[in-house]
């Protein structure tokens, strides 16, 4: 900072220097190198073209911070931060019935999926049961029960049947979207946390977490809470059933739960009622 006299008057220079931020670029499973790149605060300012290259995949823009980019997209930055660079196989998106296409997309039983590349296949649901956009928390439901009801607790809880995976007949997703459907494993759930680069993220004025998949394409899962009594923790985590029950003590079933910096599968009381995320049968 420097002090300035100008016609008996003292100013200050350099208060209001503006903050230099950087933006990193991850290849996200590809080659090449990109250098770190330079923003000044509150400028606009293109981001540098992509030079990454994979094998078998188009690049297909950037990741971060909960939020999508374009290549060479006019941005401002507010802080540092890392893009991880996306990438698409497969052909165009499919419409079919079928999920083992070679879309990326598609729809079974009225229902919409996305393939995120997973080493599995395993396509995922657009929206939870019961809703119809990505941010809309859905129905509620008790581990083993297909309907919905006003309350959940032990004394209105009516599986008794201790399965190591739901059946059909007690799956809410085969249920109420079609046999193209079923709840998701215990497996699954760490199969997508595994092979997605997550992000904590608002959608929409929605809090949830963002799963990026390393063809480019992602799903959002809200933070829709869990019912017991009542409706707790919802805008500040998620908790979804697996069609998995919990091995060391049966009473339990697997969940996936997660809050900003922590995903992981727990166990959880089977009467409490938790959104569902389906994924295509296979």
């Amino acid at each position: 900072m420097a002090i300035v006299s100008v016609a008996g008057m003292i100013a200050i220079s350099g208060c209001n220097k503006k903050e230099t931020y950087m933006v990193y670029f991850n290849s996200n499973g590809g080659s090449g190198i990109m250098e770190p790149q330079a923003f000044t605060e509150g400028e606009e300012q293109a981001l540098s073209k992509n030079l990454f290259t994979r094998e078998g995949f188009t690049f297909n823009g950037w990741i971060g911070n909960g939020s999508k980019y374009n290549d060479g997209q006019v941005i401002t930055v507010s802080s540092d931060v890392t893009l991880f660079a996306m990438w698409l196989s497969g052909g165009a998106s499919g419409t079919g019935g079928d999920p083992s296409s070679s879309g990326t997309s598609g729809t079974v039983d009225g229902h919409n999926w996305v393939d995120l590349g997973l080493p599995s296949g395993t396509k995922w649901a657009t929206c939870n049961i019961g809703a119809t956009n990505p941010e809309d928390y859905g129905n509620y439901y008790s581990w083993g029960e297909t309907t919905i009801k006003d309350g959940y607790s032990g004394d209105s809880y009516t599986y008794s049947s201790n399965p190591t995976t739901l059946p059909a007949s007690a799956d809410a997703a085969t249920a109420n979207w079609g046999s193209g459907w079923r709840m998701p494993t215990e497996e699954e759930f760490n199969e997508l946390k595994n092979n997605s680069t997550v992000t904590w993220t608002n959608q929409n004025g929605v809090i949830g977490c963002l799963f990026a998949g390393a063809n480019g394409n992602s799903i959002f899962l809200p933070a829709a809470g869990c019912c017991g009594s009542n409706l707790f923790d919802a805008g500040s985590r998620g908790h979804y059933w697996s069609s998995s029950i919990w091995t060391a003590d049966q009473s339990l079933a697997v969940s996936f739960y997660f809050y900003s910096g922590n995903y992981t599968t727990s166990n959880y009381n089977r009467s409490n009622g938790m959104t569902i995320r389906p994924v295509c049968a296979q």
